[in-house]
């Protein structure tokens, strides 16, 4: 079987690196030939596959999903990605066609309906429903009015932005519901968008990572140590974490770190240099080894997200990299997550789960809910494009 598989961009989320991971697995697979179509900016650092067929783009990597989309969305670098995309398909003639992240559903349908080959979509996050996190920092998924997004966007963006953006989302909401098939990558995110959309969904965790002994095995810190890792932003829950933060370095000898990028980096540089140094510690963005390391040799890590996440990566490299981690009872986190390691995110109730933890962590060890191993996924995957081409097949005689 031939699969294109095509991503906005490779890095920028968690959703960019979990369709990056899919992809480097499906490839691995017997009787599998994987063509991945992307684009990357100037200063992208991810490692290049060797089956990337990536279109350059010569700007910074944007920071905010607005940024994001206002530079893919142009329509210079829109046609030169669908031009990049047909000719990539065309010299690989897939069987199927994978749309991993939200604009590449675009070139997925062009492509596919040329080819007469079937569109399978991800839904990786809530993007169909909006293109900011602010409407569900309460912790639902609902769908907006015209003026309630719009009064969203209007909070960061200047008005003809904001109109635009109203008007993008939802025509690639209508290309969505024009797909054979889409996944959902948890039964929260299928249950919060199966309403607005035709074509069957189904749910597919993302998948674990298989870490080497060496990075699995590094000795933890002397001190303990609690580690906030992802994007510094509201949606995250980065202030009400520096908040419990505060109250912990208070009550016992703990160490805090910090990994990650956005738009509070500032509350963390303050944050370090009120503690100073030998208590807090800003690590900044890292990636792969850096980062693998910093979370291997960490006791426990932070996950107070107040947007409801689907199916977080970090939470699963945390777990995989055999550190425990704790996260906020919201979303797809309640799926991922054994109860007990689940807490309201308000500050006391991080401060509490953090003691318990340290009080006893012989009864918080890694552990995720779900089979996440590499081979489980991408079996069920392999099923969907098997059904889905039977179907097309059976549509087309």
């Amino acid at each position: 079987m031939k699969v294109l598989m095509i991503s906005d961009t490779v890095e920028f989320s968690g959703a960019e690196e979990a369709t990056l991971n899919l992809a480097n697995l499906l490839s691995k697979q017997e009787d599998v030939d994987v063509q991945l179509c992307s684009t990357r900016f100037r200063d992208s650092k991810v490692q290049r596959l060797p089956f990337e067929r990536s279109l350059y783009i010569d700007e910074q990597k944007p920071k905010r999903i607005e940024e994001l989309y206002r530079s893919l969305a142009h329509p210079r670098n829109l046609l030169r990605m669908l031009s990049h995309c047909q000719n990539v398909a065309r010299d690989f003639r897939p069987d199927v066609v994978h749309s991993g992240i939200f604009l590449s559903v675009v070139p997925s349908l062009v492509i596919a309906r040329r080819l007469k080959v079937p569109v399978v979509a991800h839904l990786h996050d809530y993007r169909i429903l909006s293109l900011t996190d602010l409407p569900f920092l309460s912790g639902s998924v609902f769908v907006q009015s015209y003026m309630s997004e719009l009064a969203n966007y209007l909070q960061t963006e200047k008005p003809y932005q904001a109109l635009l953006g109203l008007g993008f989302r939802r025509s690639i909401l209508a290309f969505y519901n024009r797909c054979d098939h889409i996944i959902a990558v948890s039964n929260f995110a299928r249950n919060s968008v199966s309403n607005l959309l035709r074509p069957p969904v189904s749910v597919l965790y993302n998948a674990g990572y298989n870490f080497a002994k060496s990075e699995t095995r590094k000795k933890k810190s002397d001190h303990p140590t609690v580690l906030y890792c992802g994007r510094l932003s509201v949606a995250k829950g980065f202030p009400i974490f520096l908040d419990a933060a505060e109250i912990l370095l208070q009550e016992m000898d703990v160490e805090i770190h910090i990994a990650g990028g956005g738009d509070l980096d500032t509350l963390a540089l303050r944050f370090v240099r009120k503690h100073g140094e030998k208590k807090a510690f800003f690590h900044g963005f890292l990636w792969d080894a850096k980062f693998h390391d910093l979370v291997a040799q960490s006791h426990l890590t932070v996950h107070p997200s107040l947007s409801p996440e689907p199916c977080p990566l970090s939470v699963i490299k945390s777990v995989n990299l055999g550190t425990t981690a704790i996260a906020s009872n919201r979303g797809g986190l309640r799926e991922l997550l054994p109860s007990k390691y689940l807490f309201e995110p308000t500050p006391a109730e991080i401060r509490n789960k953090i003691l318990q933890f340290f009080d006893r962590p012989q009864d918080f060890p890694p552990s995720l809910s779900p089979d996440l191993k590499g081979d489980s996924i991408t079996r069920q995957l392999l099923s969907v494009y098997e059904e889905v081409a039977r179907s097309r097949f059976q549509s087309l005689s």
